[in-house]
């Protein structure tokens, strides 16, 4: 499997992992390009920079790789110390990257592989970060594979060398895509996840597309039927954070009910 790891030039996160690959990993440099910049490779994987910040970058498409994993930043407001895994996407308008209401294709089993691997290292290392899954959310939008492994969540975090070293050699030593448990489309609940991240860090759930509670106004038959198409691996069920419906509970719920798999509730699952 070809793995193309995007790192932004503009991304102080992804630059720190993009010298590990180099110095720890053996990446060497080719003659090929990509945006004016030389790749690297290492075994089934290469490492492409992009100018811009990968959520605007819409040409990867041209890439001819199998799966898309990009190594980055991740901003919030709160400034807390975290790692965080997720697919791509935008459940209504495009506000950062991507297109409106559309979903990349994503493997749920390395969504689960990645975060198993966050939650190790954190253990086996005494990181203070909290590990979690976000939703589905910005670009770009891509029609291979892709997920986002970041590291959040202010510029004094960006460049910390330790979680740096911690992802890049998750993304080196298990991007496996191998997933034998069950494969859901996770439906409620706040940006972080917290009701998803517990099911899939104890449980043989994989979660791939997640829509929380904040975008629920626009949740509709349509977008569910992408999120199970957009999922590479097929989809076994429909997990809902049952009181992160929120105030759409009412209107989703018969949505789901009709869209012919099981539907279950997380917290009964956990």
């Amino acid at each position: 499997m070809k793995t193309s790891i995007i790192v932004s030039k503009e991304d102080i996160a992804g630059m720190n992992m993009a010298k590990l690959f180099k110095e720890n990993f053996g990446f060497k440099e080719t003659e090929n390009e990509f945006d004016g910049n030389k790749i690297w490779v290492k075994d089934d994987f290469e490492m492409v920079f992009v100018n811009e910040f990968q959520i605007y970058a819409e040409h990867l498409n041209d890439l001819e790789t199998d799966i898309i994993v990009f190594a980055s930043r991740h901003s919030s407001a709160a400034e807390r110390p975290s790692l965080t895994v997720h697919a791509p996407g935008n459940w209504s308008k495009a506000e950062m990257g991507g297109k409106d209401r559309e979903l990349c294709p994503t493997y749920a089993g390395l969504i689960k592989n990645y975060l198993l691997e966050l939650q190790a290292k954190k253990d086996e290392l005494g990181l203070g970060h909290e590990i979690s899954l976000e939703c589905t959310h910005h670009g770009p939008f891509l029609e291979k594979p892709a997920v986002f492994i970041e590291l959040g969540s202010c510029e004094r975090q960006w460049g910390d060398w330790k979680a740096a070293e911690v992802i890049s050699e998750i993304i080196f030593n298990s991007t496996k895509i191998e997933h034998k448990g069950t494969v859901a489309v996770g439906i409620g609940g706040n940006h972080y996840c917290p009701e998803f991240t517990k099911l899939v860090l104890r449980t043989d759930y994989a979660t791939s597309h997640i829509i929380p509670k904040y975008m629920l106004q626009n949740f509709s038959e349509e977008l569910l039927v992408k999120a199970i198409a957009k999922t590479v691996e097929k989809v076994d069920e429909i997990v809902i954070d049952y009181k992160g419906l929120g105030l759409e509970k009412k209107r989703v719920l018969p949505v789901l009910e009709n869209c012919g798999l099981p539907v279950k509730r997380v917290r009964k699952l956990l």
